[in-house]
């Protein structure tokens, strides 16, 4: 598995999808060529904003930790966001397919398009943002009762990352 420290840059995000794009698709196509070309043969105009589309529609009926744990289905194809650590190291492939997922660290995570509303730091899996951290310092006065706060009242519970399990997972 892959572990990056991004640091402060946006890089390829799309808010009004709550994901990584570029991530996701790379992913895609890295792991799944044969259903990649078939998903482009069938969306030739845009397909990655479509598979994007397609995954928040799997998301929106079986949520992100279901799609995560088994992927979803399009016209047929299955995928596959991520793959989990095989029980045993008797399965070659599945430890090969474990080792291509990304799991990347961003700092300063905008999650809206239009204003500076971000969040501190993001871990997020193949493109796909899963937990949100807002840090505090002590040194400031903050403890984590400013974060609670913070998420209580500062982030919309309409955008997508903050939809119950659309992307960002709650405990």
């Amino acid at each position: 598995m892959v572990n990056k420290e991004i640091g402060l840059a946006k890089y390829n995000r799309d808010s009004t999808l709550g994901l990584y794009p570029d991530k996701l698709i790379s992913f895609i196509k890295r792991t799944q060529p044969r259903e990649w070309t078939a998903f482009e043969r069938q969306n030739d105009i845009d397909p990655v904003r479509k598979f994007c589309v397609a995954f928040n529609n799997a998301c929106d009926m079986d949520g992100v930790l279901y799609v995560l744990r088994n992927g979803f289905k399009h016209r047929g194809t299955t995928f596959k966001v991520c793959y989990f650590k095989p029980e045993s190291a008797l399965n070659d492939i599945a430890g090969i397919q474990y080792a291509e997922n990304e799991v990347e660290c961003y700092r300063q995570w905008y999650y809206f398009a239009d204003t500076k509303k971000s969040v501190d730091v993001v871990l997020a899996v193949n493109g796909i943002p899963v937990f949100a951290f807002e840090l505090k310092k002590q040194y400031t006065g903050q403890n984590v009762d400013n974060a609670k706060t913070q998420w209580m009242y500062d982030r919309d519970p309409r955008e997508i990352c903050f939809q119950f399990n659309k992307r960002i997972i709650r405990t």
